[in-house]
């Protein structure tokens, strides 16, 4: 009945009845709604329908594809209704009509339009304030932690550092949501064993200074990092600084003596490994002075025995000469010689 229809605009130029009710929110400028429609003259003549088609038609709200009447009843809708519409020529197609849908001027409309469902595109990042853009980054962290708590540590990682784009908020709430987000990222590295990546967006976070709790997050997880990769007296520092931050948190206290407990274990053993050292180059030095000293006295000995050979040839070759120089003298002309002598004496 025509007395079901209501105003939906002050001057009744656009009329709505509801055949079904829907659910949800009403769709926004920009929105791309899926709709079902059939437009009509007041004499129920089709002039625009999608009716009878297999898939709905995709329309992006305030685009300017059809009239103003149209855009102001298809917002005016929820998601699964499906209403009837009059509009005035005034929000249809005016004075001049439209020769491309065959209507006529200064032409009441009819429409009758189901909306499936919407979906809002989402406003190019250029083109929006900073509070729009903080706005983008919380929706951003809130996907990202849906994923965390699923385990899907890349997935994850992926929203948070896509939120670190929109974040250029220069507040206190603006900086607390980027360390926020580094924070995120340092864990999700963390789980996903990549330490270093890790340790980085830790120190991101300590950058910006934004309040003591997220300061003494930073320099745990840092440390636990730092700890993966072998660097323990940098995490005894890291764990010094949270500890100063909060002297009761017994998470820090525990790493801090876990830490403590291994430096100490790899300071006595380092002071073994070099003790024992000095003693293995004390025996070594010994060995060598010995292995010299036998080798000094082999080569004494060697030389002795060469200088005894030596004589000995000396002596040899003396007696050579001599036996040369001197020749053997026959008995039997000493004999006659003496026999001669004492003659003469005689």
């Amino acid at each position: 009945m025509e007395s079901d229809f209501v105003n939906i605009t002050a001057d009744g130029g656009v009329q709505k009845r509801i055949l079904k009710e829907g659910q949800g929110d009403y769709p926004q400028t920009n929105s791309t709604c899926k709709i079902y429609y059939l437009g009509t003259l007041e004499d129920q003549k089709p002039f625009d329908s999608n009716m009878g088609q297999s898939k709905p038609q995709k329309h992006i709200l305030k685009r300017g594809d059809r009239c103003k009447g149209f855009e102001i009843a298809l917002q005016s809708m929820k998601p699964g209704e499906k209403s009837q519409f009059k509009i005035t020529s005034e929000y249809g197609y005016g004075p001049d009509g439209n020769i491309f849908k065959d209507v006529p001027k200064n032409a009441n409309l009819r429409y009758e339009i189901e909306l499936l469902s919407f979906k809002l595109e989402k406003k190019k990042r250029w083109l929006m304030n900073p509070e729009e853009k903080y706005e983008e980054a919380l929706k951003l962290r809130t996907k990202g932690t849906k994923y965390f708590k699923n385990q899907q540590y890349q997935e994850a990682k992926e929203k948070y550092k896509d939120a670190l784009t929109y974040c250029v908020l220069n507040t206190k709430e603006g900086k607390e949501l980027i360390a926020s987000l580094q924070l995120n990222l340092s864990i999700c590295c963390f789980l996903r064993e990549e330490f270093k990546e890790s340790i980085d967006y830790c120190k991101a976070a300590l950058d910006t200074n934004s309040n003591d709790q997220q300061n003494l997050k930073a320099y745990y997880r840092r440390a636990i990092a730092l700890q993966q990769i072998g660097e323990q007296e940098k995490a005894l520092q890291d764990l010094k600084s949270a500890y100063k931050l909060d002297p009761k948190n017994t998470a820090v206290i525990e790493e801090l003596q876990k830490v403590k407990e291994h430096l100490k274990q790899a300071y006595s053993k380092e002071k073994q490994s070099w003790s024992k050292l000095f003693v293995d180059k004390d025996e070594s030095q010994q060995n060598i002075n010995k292995e010299e000293s036998q080798q000094q006295q082999e080569s004494e000995q060697n030389e002795l025995s060469k200088n005894i050979e030596n004589i000995d040839k000396d002596n040899q070759v003396s007696k050579d000469i001599i036996k040369n120089e001197i020749p053997q003298i026959n008995q039997n002309e000493t004999l006659q010689q003496l026999n001669e002598s004492r003659s003469i004496q005689e």
